[in-house]
């Protein structure tokens, strides 16, 4: 009276497979969006540096 579990298993492994696919995109998506929020502060950044030397050197008084 003893069912396999084969079955059960083989289903799981599937999900597991595709959940693995699916983490790999969620990765490469986070990796994309760090790349940008780098570019993003190197941005800011090189505007804050302009402001504060036009403030500095009086530019625009």
């Amino acid at each position: 009276m003893s069912q396999s579990n084969a079955p059960h298993i083989a289903g799981m492994k599937a999900q597991i497979a595709e959940l693995q696919a699916q983490i790999r995109t969620h990765e490469t998506a986070i990796a994309e969006l760090r790349e940008k929020e780098a570019e993003l502060k190197t941005i800011v950044s090189t505007l804050e540096e302009m402001e504060k030397f036009m403030r500095e050197s009086g530019v625009g008084r």
